[in-house]
């Protein structure tokens, strides 16, 4: 059996253009089989089941109810795209073609302090040409922050710039990269930033805790590259392709890169009581804090790992110490206890954003298991 090419029409008599001994409609279509009885024509939405002929003999076809196709906006002779996606195939009327998406920021008609969170958020819309124009209307000092913004998006680098305008391109090809990998690589910054962001208290060690601050950056570059494939996989079957995942796996990355992310940054928060405390914590505080703060990079770890229950379990077990020591330092004359209470805090949901993490990971499991 020759297969050719593959034309979807609207309903029309045609010799062989419908099935045998099928129920058929004054305009020739077919009934959708999922509809309820007396239903004139499938929703506009869908779903309708339709079957695949063979009129010709070396061309399947399959019909379209007229009305339904012209609401649609579809017209006889139109061409279609077909492709293939996982588990389904996809048609549209125009090519899915992948091409680059384009934005124009006018500095001129917006806040101009506001302009690097726009490109922030246009990159992560999935936009691969970012023009910011009227850039004259700019000073210095705005335009140098815009750039080092533009810098920091990963896959990301200046076109061109001139007086009037700044034009950033994304060069980066999805096909070179891991949403997988690219969320186990925020993992292990949030999970190392969140333990130095401890040392850095217990020791008072100022430096170490400036570090632990500025690698958040790192993660926060990570974390909208991953919502940028995400999003992009949304609307581009081309682009979740290239990263290897379906949309509902990229969803799930996309979920667990943000625990990660407000992971990371709770460790900054941590890390930032370092600067601000008189002096460093007595050793009997300090190893619980930090005994505490390691059963909840545990949580996170064992979510991962998809042991739920015992990441379930040793999240409650965090919840009462947090609970124990913040009544401790309550009645504690300790000037930095306050302190210590917001460093509580912060490791209490750090364990939550794990249970988090096991949430994905279930729902991921079930998906693979009903798909099997």
């Amino acid at each position: 059996m020759t297969n050719s090419s593959t034309d979807i029409d609207t309903d029309r008599d045609t010799d062989g253009g419908t099935d045998a001994g099928a129920e058929t409609r004054s305009d020739g279509s077919v009934p959708n089989s999922n509809s309820p009885a007396g239903t004139d024509a499938p929703s506009r939405g869908g779903p309708f089941e339709r079957k695949v002929q063979l009129p010709g003999g070396s061309t399947f076809a399959i019909s379209l109810p007229k009305a339904w196709a012209l609401e649609q906006d579809l017209e006889a002779g139109m061409s279609m795209y077909l492709y293939s996606h996982r588990d389904r195939l996809v048609v549209a009327p125009v090519p899915l073609d992948g091409g680059d998406r384009s934005t124009r920021i006018d500095a001129a008609a917006v806040d101009p302090q506001t302009i690097p969170q726009r490109v922030e958020a246009a990159y992560t819309a999935g936009c691969d040409r970012i023009r910011v124009a009227n850039g004259d209307e700019l000073d210095d000092a705005v335009r140098r922050t815009i750039t080092r913004s533009i810098g920091t998006l990963v896959g990301v680098e200046i076109h061109g710039e001139t007086d009037r305008e700044i034009v950033a391109r994304n060069v980066l090809d999805a096909g070179d990269v891991s949403l997988p990998q690219t969320v186990a690589q925020i993992r292990q910054l949030a999970l190392e930033m969140h333990e130095e962001a401890l040392e850095a208290v217990r020791t008072d060690d100022d430096a170490l805790a400036r570090r632990v601050i500025d690698r958040d950056d790192d993660v926060d570059r990570l974390f909208a590259f991953v919502s940028r494939g995400f999003h992009r996989g949304l609307e581009d079957v081309h682009e979740i392709n290239r990263l290897d995942a379906d949309r509902t796996a990229a969803f799930c990355n996309y979920r667990k890169a943000r625990q990660l992310e407000r992971i990371a940054d709770h460790a900054e928060e941590i890390a930032s009581v370092a600067d601000r405390q008189s002096d460093a914590p007595d050793e009997a505080l300090a190893d619980r804090l930090e005994a505490v703060a390691a059963d909840a990079r545990e949580v996170v770890s064992l979510a991962f790992a998809g042991d739920v229950d015992r990441a379930v379990a040793t999240e409650s077990a965090v919840r009462n110490e947090v609970a124990t020591l913040d009544r401790t330092l309550y009645g504690s004359d300790d000037p930095d206890a306050y302190l210590y209470g917001s460093v509580l805090e912060s490791i209490r949901r750090t364990a939550a954003y794990g249970v988090n993490v096991t949430d994905a990971t279930v729902e991921a499991a079930s998906r693979d298991s009903s798909s099997d």
